[in-house]
């Protein structure tokens, strides 16, 4: 994956003593955006490598690998059809495992599983021709009933080789395990992590998944590219998320891995609640985190219950599930909206609204969320220009008409009735006054 234009010269050596190989190539540019990265200039969004935002919607579906190709296809076509740009998985687990087996009951760590590296291949590359990024749920183990790499070679082992693997895909993610707390001491998901960044030389993301939001040390850690949090969705309450603001303090991408599961054990009848799911997407949102999803309604729509067999789950079915969440074109009216607007220059401002839920950038664009509609008071006294508001309907993605409002101080706005709405406010021009000080 070269990153840059022109000649370029490779050698090759190998371990096993045979012949070294090497030549040359001359690298031009392509379609491709390249690898995301945090972004340089307000690190709490995500970009590609020549700089494209990328606003991460994420769909999580835990057996992505195991699809036969035909399934797998038309499911990445509706999740692309559907806005979203992210996989989150696969899950490995026992009954697949990225190493070969010594018998039923032991594991060779020391030689891979091609079928299932090739399997992810698939999906890499079929992704890729989508425009679509990955991010393993647990390919490292340790956790959730994957086995724990017993040695500190064999650990080297599997991230030599799990780098070299992926290292040439634009859209492949690193990360090792899943809730590292349950498996790993904090020492050790450091040295893992840092030796990651040290294979892939900082070219691709690198986070762990944590069962909240990992600890001070992980968080402040070098390769640690971005934060992941779960919250399951027991009820919505905006305090359950106002804590996103919070992280940000750490200056890095924030993802709310495990918070919108629609039908999810976890969530009881809240997760089949779309008013509840909505208010939570658009808190998180607002708070400056990422947003990803995941469809667990069975048939018929009901809460899918731990241990429960036979049952028709999106990941087993992908697309051709039915019936489907309710939740995708709420979710499209987000990720539109936020494609709209330049969000990547934009940073929670809680503080300059009422409702505690805004993202601004001062003084040229601001948008606020009122989960219960009624007055929004917005604090536009550092602003001495003119703006547009319009109020947008979460639920359809129209908008209202168009308000001229003058900055210089606070405003009220209200909303059109008590459900919740969003309001949306942004820069047309200078005021006479602040033309005439210029």
């Amino acid at each position: 994956m070269p990153d840059e234009e022109g000649e370029w010269h490779y050698q090759a050596h190998f371990s096993d003593g045979s012949h070294g190989v090497e030549g040359r190539f001359i690298c031009e540019r392509g379609r491709s955006h390249g690898p995301l990265r945090v972004r340089r200039d307000n690190p709490l969004w995500f970009e590609h490598a020549d700089g494209t935002p990328f606003y991460m919607r994420a769909f999580h579906l835990w057996q992505v690998d195991a699809l036969d190709e035909g399934i797998l296809g038309k499911t990445l076509d509706f999740l692309k059809g559907q806005g979203f740009n992210t996989v989150y998985g696969p899950h490995l687990g026992p009954e697949r495992l990225p190493w070969e087996r010594k018998s039923d009951e032991e594991l060779d760590f020391s030689r891979f599983n091609l079928r299932v590296w090739r399997d992810l291949d698939r999906v890499l590359e079929m992704m890729a021709a989508r425009g679509m990024v990955l991010i393993p749920f647990n390919i490292f183990g340790g956790t959730n009933g994957m086995p724990k790499i017993p040695t500190r070679e064999q650990e080297e082992l599997f991230l030599r080789y799990w780098v070299a693997r992926w290292g040439g895909f634009w859209n492949a993610t690193f990360q090792p395990t899943s809730e590292w707390e349950e498996g790993f001491r904090e020492s050790e998901i450091l040295r893992i992590g840092q030796r990651l960044r040290e294979l892939d030389g900082g070219r691709h993301l690198i986070s762990v998944h944590s069962w909240r939001d990992s600890t001070d040390a992980v968080r402040w850690a070098g390769w640690y590219d971005y934060i992941t949090v779960q919250d399951k969705l027991c009820d919505w309450n905006v305090g359950k998320y106002m804590w996103l603001i919070d992280l940000g303090r750490f200056k890095k991408p924030i993802l709310a891995q495990e918070s919108l599961w629609e039908g999810n054990g976890y969530q009881g009848e809240a997760g089949l609640d779309i008013d509840n799911l909505r208010k939570a997407a658009w808190t998180i949102a607002l708070s400056g985190a990422q947003i990803n999803y995941d469809d667990s309604v069975p048939s018929p729509r009901r809460v899918l219950g731990f241990g429960e067999r036979g049952v028709k789950t999106f990941d087993v079915y992908g697309a051709e599930m039915e019936p489907q969440g309710l939740f995708y074109p709420h979710l499209k009216v987000l990720g539109e909206f936020f494609e709209s607007i330049p969000f990547w220059k934009m940073v929670p401002q809680p503080k300059l609204s009422n409702t505690g839920l805004c993202l601004a950038q001062v003084g040229e664009e601001y948008v606020v969320y009122a989960p219960y509609g009624g007055t929004v008071v917005l604090d536009l006294t550092d602003a001495n220009v003119s703006f547009e508001a319009r109020w947008l309907n979460p639920r359809n993605g129209e908008f209202g008409e168009p308000i001229e409002v003058a900055g210089g101080g606070k405003r009220k706005f209200t909303s059109p009735d008590e459900n919740d709405w969003v309001l949306h406010i942004k820069r047309i021009r200078q005021t006479k006054d602040a033309e005439a000080r210029g």
